[in-house]
């Protein structure tokens, strides 16, 4: 049997074993494959047709990446993806070995459709360099966990340098980020590599009108001067220019999105034909979201039909934005949190939320980045007229309910947790204490999201709805 086979059995092996003691085994698979095969990743591009599709940059990766690989499976491709969000080269290689594992027919490999694999920003040069993607989607590019980045610039020179190993690559890149400007510029000599997406218009209809995400103070890359702003959506997104002549790139694809409490409608338009979706994820981060997913599916030749069947029947990636039924018509919402622009965009859409108790879990563990600082750039304040209990947790339980009290919060109905990163009992005894009809909603970083996960099975059999 070839070297290749035999590390996907290894993977499916140690996965399988990990899942019979309830471990979620998203990355240590790929670690053990690429330490018995190092040409492992690379020899993948063999068995994988098109399309190659990455998606990366500081926020949307997950939810992006889901919502293309539905679209892609309701073209009937088989399409590998790293569903759980493990980004970093060894969820990676056991994403890919699990897919392909999958195609196995008496140790006969078959060739996978495709594949879009999620990839950490900070890694994806390391991936590119083994493995040939065909398109590279760059949602945007905020302040995250400074202790494990360091500044924008340094993700987005391991973004350009990715891209340099991938030398047939095409980009599909948020043209609303100025952030994002240095990225073609460093490949001006083939400017035909990059497709170009943004927004032209947003409504608000019972929602949020007012953003508070920090605002990084960007300046042009051509003259230094600050950026400007025809139209701002949210933190530095929008339709940018600068005094210089300096401005967003003309658009390939563009929308005008219309932002409801339950859903985002975008009329997309791309080769003079407009085009309606509506998506029931909430928000106009998700709105970008789905109309990243939407660009690289037309420029992938898929269906307007079959990319509307894809939002009716996607289901959010756990933790972005799940809701979960509870017995005595409760619904627990969980949302991921785990950098200033993200929160805040989150707590937008929970302004004026009633009928809700709420678990805000902080945890500082490495994958969550060891600096909470960014708890005081978040607007925790859309929080300050809640008029329900708010129990905090996680290993920064007294940073978030300091955060709180500063945000102007009731202190009465602020109950604080011990420093533990385990949110699942704080969840199962926040659900214990709902009254009928009350839902509980849980804003928890990335390790404590993985605590609630390992422990979902139990609390849905416990508390599911019948």
């Amino acid at each position: 049997m070839p070297k290749f086979n035999k590390a996907l059995k290894l993977s499916h092996l140690i996965s399988k074993s990990l899942k019979t003691f309830n471990f979620e085994a998203t990355s240590f698979p790929g670690k053990i494959v690429q330490k018995f095969y190092p040409s492992f990743l690379k020899e993948c591009t063999r068995y994988i047709k098109h399309p190659k599709i990455a998606v990366t940059g500081t926020n949307g990766k997950t939810t992006t990446s889901g919502l293309l690989t539905e679209i892609l499976r309701q073209a009937n491709l088989f399409v590998i993806n790293n569903r759980l969000g493990a980004n970093m080269p060894n969820g990676i290689v056991t994403a890919i070995a699990e897919g392909l594992y999958s195609k196995m027919k008496d140790s006969k490999l078959i060739e996978s459709d495709g594949a879009v694999l999620e990839c950490d920003e900070a890694y994806f040069s390391v991936v590119a360099n083994k493995f040939g993607f065909d398109y590279l989607i760059i949602t945007n590019l905020f302040r995250d966990q400074l202790d494990r980045y360091g500044e924008m610039d340094i993700a987005r020179k391991k973004i350009i340098k990715g891209i340099g190993l991938n030398p047939d690559i095409k980009i599909i890149l948020n043209a609303d980020d100025p952030s994002l400007y240095k990225i073609p510029e460093s490949f001006k000599y083939n400017e035909d590599k990059f497709i170009y997406y943004g927004i032209t218009n947003v409504e608000y209809v019972d929602y949020e009108k007012t953003s508070k995400s920090p605002v990084e103070n960007l300046y042009c890359e051509k003259c230094n001067e600050p950026v400007q702003y025809r139209k701002r959506y949210y933190a530095q997104l929008g339709d940018w220019y600068c005094l210089c002549g300096n401005k967003r790139h003309e658009l390939d694809i563009k929308a005008n999105v219309m932002v409801y409490p339950d859903k985002n409608i975008l009329d997309v338009t791309y080769k003079e034909n407009t085009y309606t979706f509506k998506t029931n994820l909430t928000g106009l981060y998700n709105a970008y979201n789905a109309l990243a997913a939407i660009s690289a599916a037309l420029v992938c030749g898929i269906k307007k039909e079959e990319i509307e069947k894809a939002f009716d029947n996607y289901s959010p990636v756990f933790g972005r934005h799940q809701k979960i039924k509870l017995k005595g018509n409760r619904e627990l919402t969980i949302h991921l949190i785990k950098n200033p622009v993200g929160a805040s965009e989150v707590l937008r859409g929970l302004k004026g939320l009633k009928n809700s108790r709420m678990v805000i879990s902080i945890n500082d563990n490495y994958a969550d980045g060891r600096d909470v600082s960014w708890l005081w750039d978040a607007d925790f304040e859309a929080l300050k007229d809640f008029q329900n209990v708010i129990y905090t947790t996680g290993t920064r339980s007294y940073d978030a309910a300091l955060r709180l009290k500063h945000a102007g919060f009731n202190p009465i109905l602020l109950e604080v947790g011990d420093n533990t990163d385990k949110v699942a009992t704080a969840v199962e005894n926040s659900i214990e204490e709902l009254n009928d009809n009350e839902n509980l909603t849980v804003l928890v970083t990335y390790t404590g999201l993985l605590n609630i996960q390992k422990n979902m099975k139990r609390l849905k059999k416990k508390y599911g709805e019948d």
